[in-house]
């Protein structure tokens, strides 16, 4: 059984916790629009764009 100060650590480590965008959309299609934007928001308009 976990101990109070596990889960006290691992509640706090989820809520720092970026979320990870998913490469596709909510019907299941690959769809890269917000990955990009956010690889262009973060490296600039220096960051390639990925079709893959």
């Amino acid at each position: 059984m976990k101990t109070r100060q596990k889960q006290r650590q691992n509640r706090k480590y989820k809520a720092e916790t970026e979320e990870m965008l998913d490469k596709r959309n909510g019907f299941g299609v690959k769809d890269l629009t917000p990955y990009n934007a956010v690889a262009r928001i973060k490296l600039g308009s220096a960051a390639p764009l990925l079709l893959e």
